[in-house]
């Protein structure tokens, strides 16, 4: 029976599931992987950590000297990174990464044949190693951002040479190592493996999920979220949410909603639209050499004026913003007035379309989950202060932590896992909510071109439109899905939008 099962295998399948044998190699090299990946990243966020504790508890007065030591380190980091930038081969680590890593994994598909070469000519360890120093230099001195995209380019970097190491001869089998790399990576930053697969398969193949690769992601994510808990001897969860009850009236659900249609998604075109215009203001006005440092100045000067001028801390519009999504969440007072939310969202959106305007190695993920909490929290204050009725900010800042997710780098299915896995079910109804309303509100909307999108329901694995195979016979079934395997090799313009 299993022998028989083997033989009606299509070509993806022969090469990851031929044999048991191969079954059971791929699943331990999956495991090896994992561990390689969780190492550099734990590496990466334990380094990052480090650096804007020290720093953020060194400029928590309002002196001069602290201010001095600001500007410094993050002037600093921005002339370094400027300097560095200026090569070749460190220009390529600029930027957030995301849609390097997606051309990257989707380089195979564009190519006659099971071929994983066209990988294999790219840079793999060299670029994994130069992208962690650049993100280091970049959030750890102070700048705007998150560390979930380079992770991203890491993890499907060092997956790439890890399969050349092992003479990986299949494209399949390569590309099943990148996305169990990545889910890996992920999983290690947020704790949350299930979210980590799929957010895998969500930002690589955009409205489908390959099931084959997403079995290997799984096992990779959990593997990486053991990893952390033995290394920190106990589960520390990303966010420590409310607690909330399962049963929800009909305003809060109806309030959930509306923070996708009034919030998220304005969210999500604001930000970009501020993006594309910081990046354009840069390359119209500075010239390129300098502005990684002059973005990292100004970057410096907002956070400044916030504190002097209204006495909002430097953290909460630099560095990745995860404690203020915690202060949100917790009820902390100083997070509580409506117009400190509203400059906090202004301030970590211009300081962010800054460091990304200046090459900055960091990523949109956190931002946006940022961006959204603080969104939904502001929409319940002024809910609130209308009267109409009251509503808890902790739980509207969960929620717009998981539509702005979809909003922003559309991952639906993983945007609610994340709410699910971190704050609990009973936050599930509101994110699910949200999070559909959001994904039909956003649909045509993506900061990742190189993210692959389906145009039919025919449509292969790699986005490209496929005629459905005739099903008159046995036979004709097996040479027809040999011939589609074919043409999703052969595809060279697959659709993205």
């Amino acid at each position: 029976m299993a022998g028989k099962h083997f033989e009606s295998l299509d070509e993806e399948a022969r090469a990851l599931h031929d044999s048991w044998d191969a079954i059971v190699r791929i699943v331990l090299l999956v495991a090896m992987l994992s561990v390689v990946v969780w190492a550099a990243c734990t590496a990466l966020r334990t380094g990052v950590h480090e650096a804007l504790h020290f720093l953020f508890h060194a400029i928590d007065d309002r002196s001069w000297t602290a201010a001095a030591i600001l500007l410094g380190a993050i002037c600093g980091a921005g002339l370094i990174r400027g300097l560095l930038f200026r090569r070749p081969e460190w220009r390529a680590v600029s930027g957030d990464g995301m849609s390097t890593a997606l051309d990257n994994y989707h380089v195979t598909y564009d190519h006659e044949g099971d071929d994983p070469q066209p990988r294999y000519d790219r840079p793999a360890f060299a670029i994994a190693g130069r992208k962690l120093v650049a993100t280091w230099l970049t959030v750890g001195s102070g700048a705007s951002g998150g560390l979930e995209a380079p992770v991203v380019m890491i993890a499907e970097s060092l997956s790439a040479g890890f399969a050349r190491v092992l003479a990986v001869r299949s494209e399949h089998e390569l590309r099943t190592y990148q996305l169990a790399g990545i889910a890996a990576a992920v999983s290690t930053l947020l704790g949350a493996p299930f979210t980590a697969a799929l957010f895998a398969t969500e930002i690589a193949y955009g409205d489908r999920i390959i099931y084959r690769k997403l079995a290997y992601a799984l096992w990779a994510g959990v593997i990486a979220y053991w990893l952390n808990g033995w290394l920190r001897g106990s589960y520390v969860p990303l966010f420590v949410g409310p607690t909330h009850s399962a049963d929800y009236s009909a305003a809060e659900l109806g309030a959930a909603a509306l923070v996708a249609v009034t919030v998220s998604v304005p969210v999500a075109f604001g930000f970009g639209k501020a993006m594309i215009a910081i990046e354009k203001l840069f390359a119209d006005r500075v010239r390129p050499g300098w502005h990684a440092m002059l973005s990292s100045l100004v970057v410096g000067l907002i956070a400044l004026a916030l504190f002097h001028g209204a006495g909002i801390a430097p953290q909460h519009v630099l560095g990745m913003g995860e404690e203020t999504i915690s202060l949100l969440l917790s009820g902390d007072a100083s997070v509580g007035a409506w117009w400190v939310l509203l400059l906090i969202l202004l301030g970590k959106t211009m300081t962010t379309g800054l460091t990304m305007a200046g090459g900055g190695s960091a990523g949109l993920l956190v931002p946006s989950m940022f961006l959204g909490g603080v969104s939904g929290a502001l929409v319940a204050h002024l809910v609130n202060l209308t009267g109409w009725t009251h509503l808890d900010p902790a739980l509207f800042a969960v929620v717009g932590v998981g539509s702005s997710l979809v909003a922003v780098i559309g991952v639906p299915l993983a945007a609610i896992a994340l709410v699910l896995e971190v704050f609990g079910k009973s936050f599930g109804p509101p994110a699910i909510l949200a999070c559909g309303v959001t994904y039909l509100l956003t649909l045509k909307f993506k900061i990742y071109d190189a993210q692959r999108s389906s145009p039919t329901p025919d449509a292969d694995e790699t986005g490209a439109a496929t005629s459905r195979p005739d099903t008159s016979t046995e036979d004709t079934d097996a040479n027809d899905s040999d011939a589609n395997d074919s043409d999703a090799n052969d595809s060279d313009d697959p659709t993205s939008v």
